[in-house]
């Protein structure tokens, strides 16, 4: 049992483009990261993240406005969070 944060203030603001990421994305990408990292299995469901903490900026690229375009942001940004995470 342990926890972790992940902290990602001084995260640039969102774009007029589509490389923004909603949350959501950065959290898959997260999990993504901690499975590879981890030893064991980590289960894909809410419950994995319990003992993770995630400081995101709103209107940020990583929590872009609900009017943000975000469709290059789940595949390219969210590739360059795990990179950052990893």
């Amino acid at each position: 049992s342990g926890s972790a944060v992940f902290d990602f203030e001084g995260t640039g603001p969102e774009l007029h483009g589509n490389l923004n990421a909603p949350p959501a994305v950065v959290y898959s990408a997260i999990v993504y990261t901690l499975r590879c990292l981890c030893g064991a299995e980590i289960p894909l469901n809410q419950g994995c993240l319990a003992p993770v903490t995630v400081k995101i900026p709103h209107n940020s690229l990583l929590h872009p406005s609900a009017t943000a375009a975000v469709v290059g942001g789940n595949v390219l940004t969210s590739q360059r969070v795990v990179d950052v995470v990893l």
